[in-house]
């Protein structure tokens, strides 16, 4: 490195390093060598290892570096940032890294020195040198609402320790129900939203209520109307939030105007209203706003995004509108059916209602995603409830009963939705969906989801277009024309609990997985390309683990798809019309 470097490194002791770096304990070692730039100024620059290096790269930092927040990339202490959270580095040739990172640290000054970047990346990467500034991180300030233009009036629900801001009182209240429950009280305040066209400068952070209204009268009329309406009603504080769009996409942060009640002339004087000399809400609107926004220091703070297309792809997906406007009923909440509604729910479809007559029991829980404080409810009750917790922006409806009551009762909804999961395992049920489907003209597709034993294989099959029903290929008894396993030594794997009829498939939750996560594969393509013709999708385990449990491939797979020597695949097959019996019912066969 010495000869590279073209000098030698001075070391720096740990007195330096300490008072160099006083908040950065992680610095273990330090070199500091001196670079002459464009400018003719020869400045310092240290390289800083850690207590992990070299399996964590080291830091640079310009030790002669300008007031903080004069320069993007800089931080207060001089330490560069230079690597993104994904970057990747040899930890087995550390000085090559560092001499990469010291040839980078020198362009960035460079650059930083020709001024071309330092507006640029203040603007584009505000949220972060706001950060910098900011008083409050904003751990409990979520945001709801979408951070796009106009400019206008909003609400916030404040709970203990807890700041929620929403467009509107009512997607507000059915947030806060769906997270803490339909009995928490949701009163709300009006707040600001601002929509600045161009990210702001840390010159321009408002440091008091008049920075604030100033910008607001620089953004135009709707904001300025917008703060002014808040402060119009005498809250402790106004909260704003003011959006813009950088460098990933839109981003929010917040400014807290309080309301300045204490008058300073008398310390032990009580609290006096804005509204003082005036009947309440009778003070001339102009001596309000003056009183409001004065010289009264504001409270930056950040602010974490918690809309549904932040959540669900960082703002950046382009499926999320299209689910986020989605219905999707899904009949059965057991080992399959539950984790597909996980899947589906925490991709963002917009609502799901889902549908199961059964409680959940003791031998469920290895396998499903409720556990043991949901035993004895039922399972699309607790499930939907769990999910509402969980995605409180998103709307969950459960049905306690059984899909027969389904269609008798809700057939418009179930017409109206855009997918129907069913992954009940109960041929009876299934076989009346799909002739209830066919009676309506299949315009929108159903996805039936089942396992074969020890779920070594699933199979999801979507019927939709104009090609064929399941019982094409599904017999009247419910046996598949094509299965994947055979087990030929009896090792089928059907079970019996010591009960009278109590049959059971073992499998545990690690294999379901394969299949479980086929079937929501297969639901995200119908809903964001609804199938022309309809199709089926086979997940099949590994060789080895299909002949450890002591099955084989069936000769029909074997013929149609071959065999594989290791590892598990997944195949899509046609699912033509043969004109079956539930497709063309005057085509029974009376003497059956």
């Amino acid at each position: 490195m010495r000869e590279r470097a073209g000098q030698v490194p001075e070391r720096l002791d740990a007195a330096t390093i300490a008072s160099d770096y006083p908040t950065r304990d992680w610095i273990a070692a330090g070199w500091r060598i001196s670079v002459a730039f464009s400018d003719g100024v020869t400045r310092r620059l240290d390289l800083l290892a850690g207590r992990h290096f070299p399996t964590t790269p080291v830091r640079t930092a310009l030790v002669d570096h300008p007031e903080a927040m004069t320069w993007p990339h800089v931080e207060s202490d001089g330490v560069l940032c230079l690597l993104p959270n994904t970057a990747e580095w040899d930890p087995d040739h550390p000085s090559a890294v560092a001499l990469g990172l010291l040839h980078r640290s020198i362009t960035l000054i460079e650059e930083l020195l020709e001024g071309g970047i330092i507006e640029r990346d203040f603007r584009e990467e505000f949220v972060t040198y706001w950060g910098y500034k900011a008083h409050s991180e904003g751990k409990t300030l979520f945001s709801l609402i979408a951070p796009t233009p106009p400019s206008r009036l909003v609400r916030v629900w404040r709970s203990k320790g807890l700041e929620v801001i929403g467009e509107d009182q009512e997607s507000l209240a059915a947030w806060v129900y769906h997270r803490f429950g339909d009995k928490t009280p949701v009163n709300t305040e009006a707040a600001a939203f601002l929509w600045l066209d161009t990210p702001p400068l840390p010159a321009d952070y408002p440091e008091t209520a008049a920075d604030l209204h100033r910008m607001a009268e620089r953004i135009g009329e709707d904001a300025k109307t917008a703060l002014e309406e808040v402060a119009g009603h005498e809250p402790d504080e106004v909260l704003t939030l003011l959006g813009a769009i950088g460098r990933g996409g839109a981003a929010l942060i917040g400014v807290k105007a309080p309301n300045p009640k204490r008058r300073k002339s008398r310390p032990c004087a009580p609290d006096e209203p804005l509204s003082a000399g005036f009947r309440p809400r009778h003070t001339p609107h102009p001596l309000l706003q003056r009183r409001f926004f004065g010289a009264l220091a504001v409270v930056r703070t950040q602010v974490q995004r918690a809309d549904a297309e932040w959540v669900h792809g960082r703002g950046q997906d382009p499926r999320t509108r299209r689910l986020l406007g989605a219905t999707v009923v899904i009949v059965g909440c057991g080992s399959v059916g539950a984790p597909v509604a996980c899947a589906l729910v925490q991709a963002g479809v917009g609502r799901t209602v889902l549908v199961d007559p059964e409680t959940l029991g003791w031998p469920n829980v290895g396998r499903h995603p409720l556990g043991a404080a949901d035993v004895g409810r039922n399972k699309a009750e607790a499930l939907a409830e769990r999910l509402r917790t969980d995605y409180p922006h998103l709307t969950v409806e459960h049905r306690s009963y059984s899909l027969h009551q389904m269609i008798a009762t809700e057939g418009d909804l179930l017409a109206a939705a855009d997918l129907i999961v069913a992954a009940t395992g109960n041929w009876v049920a299934e076989s009346t969906l799909n002739r209830w489907h066919v009676a309506q003209g299949r315009e929108k597709p159903v996805l039936y989801g089942w396992t074969e034993a020890h779920a070594c294989a699933g199979h999801a099959v979507a019927i939709g277009g104009e090609d064929g029903c399941l019982q094409c290929h599904i017999g009247r008894t419910g046996a598949p024309d094509l299965t994947v396993i055979a087990w030929p030594e009896g090792g089928d794997a059907r079970l019996e609990e010591p009960a009278c009829g109590a049959h059971y498939q073992p499998y545990g939750p690690v294999e379901l997985a394969y299949v479980t996560a086929m079937i929501a594969d297969a639901a995200m393509d119908c809903l964001l390309d609804p199938p022309a013709r309809s199709f089926s999708r086979v997940s099949v385990a590994s060789p080895r683990r299909i002949a450890a449990l002591g099955g084989q491939l069936t000769e029909g797979w074997l013929s149609a798809f071959g065999e594989v020597e290791e590892g598990g695949r997944t195949v899509d097959r046609s699912w033509p019309s043969v004109s079956c019996t539930a497709c063309k019912p005057e085509r029974i066969d009376e003497s059956a």
